[in-house]
């Protein structure tokens, strides 16, 4: 699963053995600020990785959500990005140099803090199925089975964003969006922009994007 040999237990699980289903105690799926928090605090209760609990992430590499922010998405812009626990964001990251993209500080710290603290997240790996099996939980991934007695889910929301129904939208023939989307205002050059929403993200595009067109 890892750039790194599979410990023997785990190896097994590949899918010429998809019928076997390791067992383990928690499941971690997926490894963003909540999954690398609980992987914190499993170990903090003396669970062993990869023998006890084990962390999976269908990301390519560290950084969870964070490595797929837009490129005008800096230090400077961003939400604060708070510390996780047992070390501070400014411990790996120069949180003075603000223009520091987004998508390239915090993967930092991600990949920094997996190190310090030897949480040996596996990626990438797709969970496919999750169903209960007796008293156990039956963990199914593109990398093999599990059998687990908890499972934590910390995928959060940024794969399956809440786009809200609203009259019209399937007869509107411009381009439909969500901020996960977005890459660069210039795009949107010479195009009327409605920007639904009023939190963080939407008052930055919305600054973006009115330089180089009309918004509303």
């Amino acid at each position: 699963m890892a750039a790194d040999p599979e410990p023997d237990h785990l190896a097994d699980a590949g899918p010429k053995h998809a019928r076997v289903a390791v067992k383990v105690d928690i499941v971690v799926v997926g490894a963003g600020q909540a999954g690398l928090s609980s992987a914190y605090h499993l170990r903090k209760l003396d669970l062993a990785p990869d023998k006890d609990f084990v962390v999976f992430d269908q990301s390519p590499e560290p950084g969870g959500a964070w490595q797929f922010r837009w490129p005008s998405l800096t230090l400077a812009t961003a939400n604060r990005v708070h510390d996780l626990p047992g070390m501070r964001f400014e411990e790996v990251v120069d949180t003075s140099a603000n223009l520091v993209k987004a998508s390239v500080a915090v993967p930092q710290y991600f990949a920094a803090y997996e190190a310090a603290f030897d949480l040996r997240v596996h990626r990438p790996v797709k969970v496919t199925v999750v169903c209960p099996r007796g008293d156990r939980l039956r963990v199914e991934t593109d990398r093999g089975a599990f059998s687990a007695r908890g499972l934590i889910n910390a995928t959060g929301t940024w794969e399956s964003p809440y786009i809200p129904d609203y009259p019209g939208a399937d007869r509107f023939h411009g381009r439909q969006l969500h901020t996960r989307d977005y890459r660069t205002a210039e795009e949107f050059s010479g195009l009327h922009v409605v920007v639904v929403g009023g939190g963080i993200s939407a008052i930055q595009l919305l600054d973006e994007i009115s330089r180089v067109t009309s918004t509303t």
